[in-house]
């Protein structure tokens, strides 16, 4: 068996540009979803994530054209059964990386790709942590505005398929193994929900 089983499942599912392209769609904000051109989208080899937590995330690449412009989707998958609070600090390390990736096949660019960092998440208790980077660094509330010019402003995308019912799922605008993968993600460590009435999922299956 795989060391990772959810990894492998992840990516087993969500590195085909097809699965792939309906949970995008589904995160993303509609204004940029709405500029790509979804048959840009293609994934880029490589994995960012640090060795030592290999056994709590998976990543993969994409990249795909946004109103004629190159742009990163940076889709993190993140299964630990505590919620990390230095997420976005570990994120900001991992686009460090994919720009880096970058400019060595590009040693002559002049500017640097957008990444969208996107985080897909399922635990016991949900995200119940930060989302912005400039919220996990240490500042007196009223000097935050006078810091700001000087420190790192992101905010990531969180799927948080723990929170998500049956028809949520079913209303996103995926293929049917997209669909089941993300049940099967959120239900994997309730075996006894997982199948319960599988017969409601009939249909995708």
């Amino acid at each position: 068996m795989h060391d990772n089983p959810h990894d492998a499942f992840f990516k087993l599912v969500f590195a085909d540009p097809l699965h792939a392209a309906g949970e995008l769609r589904s995160i993303l904000p509609p204004p940029i979803a709405a500029r790509i051109p979804w048959a840009t989208l293609r994934l880029v080899p490589g994995s960012f994530v640090d060795e030592q937590l290999a056994r709590s995330h998976a990543d993969l690449l994409f990249s795909a054209e946004v109103a004629g412009h190159e742009a990163l989707l940076y889709f993190l998958f993140e299964h630990l059964s505590t919620v990390e609070r230095l997420l976005p600090f570990r994120l900001l390390c991992y686009e460090v990386r994919v720009w880096q990736q970058f400019l060595a096949a590009h040693p002559l660019a002049k500017k640097l790709p957008v990444i969208v960092p996107i985080v897909l998440h399922h635990s016991e208790t949900g995200w119940r942590a930060e989302t912005a980077f400039d919220d996990v660094l240490d500042m007196a509330p009223e000097l935050r505005a006078a810091f700001a010019p000087f420190v790192p402003r992101f905010r990531f995308l969180l799927d948080d398929v723990s929170r998500a019912s049956d028809l949520d799922l079913r209303r996103r605008a995926m293929t049917a193994l997209g669909k089941l993968a993300l049940l099967g993600l959120r239900d994997v460590r309730r075996p006894a929900v997982l199948l319960q009435n599988p017969t409601r999922w009939a249909d995708l299956f």
